[in-house]
């Protein structure tokens, strides 16, 4: 059943090492001391409350933010030792906004996750392009393909950025906040996605703010607060009350979810903690 995953592991070859790494924007440091490793066939959410460096750590692994401290490795080598085009070959990102984009057709967006196997301007005439029809029939936009761009939804949007994505490659999906201000039926939708694409063995990270989806559907939560690891493992070991009160500064109840077997959170209305000078 879709939602329900296998027991946590780390038997896969290791992926990303970070080791005491710290980075930041300028002088403001935000991920401090971080050491972990995460490893080939996990499904991991990194949650935390805002600004405790999810996307930070994201940028981190995408090696679009280099760090002011320690060192990050991409199977073994120094990540800034992998030109782009290579490590593009080798893992997607799926960022939280795009910015501008030209009014690509979803057909003509998905292709451009062809660009570090070929090149941009042979996209449509690369031979690998008879799969995008695949790849957003996985994604249940087949409909959309002709569709502009510009004309999505939020929801269509997303699940073709993650179409882009798996044509580009999907060993290794990066996400960020991929079902932020999404309604359920989109949110189930992509996280549905994902949850197959690591059954079929694709490593997926992705940044969550809904914890019960984080518990629900992946192996392993990162939880960082303050820009450190503040927990680390299984839901049934990392959802705890005294856990997520703590990282999230709120009271809540936490059970079982009766369908998926999970720990699942229910914030208690007017019981917002006032630790650490919340207002």
């Amino acid at each position: 059943m879709r939602g329900r995953k296998k027991e946590s592991t780390t038997e896969g070859r290791r992926l990303f090492s970070l080791d005491r790494v710290a980075g930041g924007y300028g002088e403001k440091r935000v991920i401090q001391d971080l050491t972990l490793d995460i490893h080939r066939g996990e499904f991991i959410a990194l949650i935390g409350p805002n600004g405790a460096g999810k996307s930070t750590l994201l940028k981190l692994l995408t090696g679009t933010l280099v760090p002011t401290g320690g060192k990050v490795t991409f199977l073994d080598e120094p990540l800034q030792a992998w030109s782009p085009v290579e490590f593009a070959r080798r893992v997607s990102v799926v960022h939280q906004s795009m910015g501008y984009l030209p009014s690509y057709t979803v057909s003509e967006f998905a292709a451009l996750g062809l660009f570090p196997h070929r090149g941009l301007f042979s996209l449509l005439k690369d031979p690998a392009a008879h799969r995008i029809p695949d790849v957003l029939e996985e994604c249940g936009i087949t409909h959309l393909a002709g569709r502009r761009i510009d004309h999505l939804s939020g929801g269509e949007l997303q699940l073709a950025s993650i179409a882009r994505a798996l044509v580009q490659n999907r060993d290794v999906v990066l996400l960020d906040e991929p079902v932020s201000h999404l309604d359920m039926h989109h949110t189930i939708a992509i996280m549905d996605l994902l949850h197959d694409l690591n059954d079929r063995g694709s490593t997926i990270v992705t940044v969550l703010h809904d914890i019960n989806r984080a518990s629900d559907y992946c192996r392993r939560l990162i939880g960082l607060q303050e820009g450190r690891l503040f927990l680390d493992g299984s839901p049934g070991e990392t959802v705890t009350y005294e856990a997520i009160e703590e990282l999230f500064n709120v009271m809540c109840i936490v059970h079982e979810n009766p369908v998926t077997k999970t720990p699942f959170i229910w914030p208690v209305p007017g019981h917002v903690s006032k630790k650490k000078g919340t207002p």
